[in-house]
């Protein structure tokens, strides 16, 4: 009998991960599958879990972390990590792996689906048409084209953006720590600072990741110096953006709409004022979920546990810490 390998913990399993995640088992390695997510399972139960794979609904924190003596890999299968604590995680030398890639063009094409909603006013128009009403003349559009198109973020996605933005016709200004000087020579987008972005954008859309400095990066201020009548698009992470900073903007009419696919708290408490604006148009966090989406990040999922068994793990997102923490020495 073949000896096992590697005890797994798959978690957030859909039918779609039990499929192509179970092929592992044919390798020798123990898996368990489970539906929900880490705060719902008894762990008590899977203390022998070596590797742990979670999606983004799992935080998993310092003290999930330490309920998990043997752990020693944990595999997201999202690009985004910050639901894991990564200190804790490297404190023990866990390997902590990441999926990125898969949203490059499923979340730029969101983007778009989102901004031309909230331009054309789509769902309104098809809440009226479904009531029996034919309100065509309430319902006057606006053009991307012609517009001043801000991105705060120029990685993969945010440059798909900016290229789907020029074919509409928009000028493309960008904000970011780390240029990209091909986008410029390129003429795709230029390249000014943050407070341009903000003040002379017709719109503004989102792509950085949930850091220190990028929590809250729109606020108050930074709205208040926004143009008046302006629309803000983000499916990047919720904490990118104060809330209710933005809610007061949308109600007062200091911003034209919004487009999130990502809030603060999700799902959010059925109290939310921001659901109560007719601005806003609303996604729950689906910007990535496409069928050519779902099998990248399963396939990559079953490439990083493979290349971490095998001794050389890939797509480490904590590489930098374990160094400096003395756990690994290459």
């Amino acid at each position: 009998m073949e000896s096992v390998m590697a005890k797994l913990l798959i978690l957030e399993a859909n039918p779609a991960a039990v499929a192509a995640l179970q092929s592992l088992q044919g390798e020798g390695h123990e898996i368990s599958f489970d539906s929900r997510n880490i705060s719902d399972v008894d762990l008590n139960k899977h203390k022998g879990s070596e590797l742990l794979s979670v999606f983004v609904f799992s935080k998993v924190s310092r003290d999930i972390i330490a309920s998990l003596p043997n752990l020693g890999f944990i595999v997201t299968r999202s690009a985004g990590f910050d639901h894991i604590d990564i200190e804790a995680a490297s404190e023990r030398g866990i390997v902590v792996s990441n999926v990125p890639g898969y949203g490059n063009l499923p979340v730029a094409e969101h983007v778009f689906a989102l901004l031309l909603a909230l331009l054309r006013r789509i769902v309104t128009a098809d809440s009226a048409v479904r009531a029996a009403r034919w309100p065509s003349q309430e319902l006057q559009g606006k053009l991307i084209n012609g517009k001043t198109f801000g991105l705060i973020g120029t990685g993969a996605i945010g440059a798909n953006v900016a290229k789907i933005a020029r074919a509409f016709g928009a000028t493309v200004i960008a904000y970011d720590v780390i240029k990209r000087p091909e986008l410029e020579a390129a003429e795709v987008l230029k390249y000014v600072s943050l407070d341009e972005v903000l003040e002379g954008s017709d719109i503004i859309s989102l792509h950085v990741p949930l850091l220190k400095e990028t929590h809250h990066i729109i606020n108050e201020s930074s709205i208040s110096k926004m143009k008046d009548g302006a629309i803000l698009i983000n499916t990047s992470r919720g904490a990118v953006v104060d809330q209710k900073a933005l809610t007061l903007a949308l109600q007062s009419g200091k911003l034209f709409g919004a487009g999130l696919d990502v809030l603060e708290k999700e799902p959010p408490e059925p109290d939310d004022p921001l659901l109560k604006l007719d601005n806003v148009v609303l996604s729950p966090h689906i910007a990535w979920y496409t069928d050519y989406s779902e099998n990248y990040i399963l396939q990559l999922t079953i490439k990083n546990i493979n290349a971490y068994l095998g001794g050389k793990p890939q797509n480490v997102v904590n590489l930098q810490l374990l160094k400096n923490l003395g756990k690994i020495s290459t």
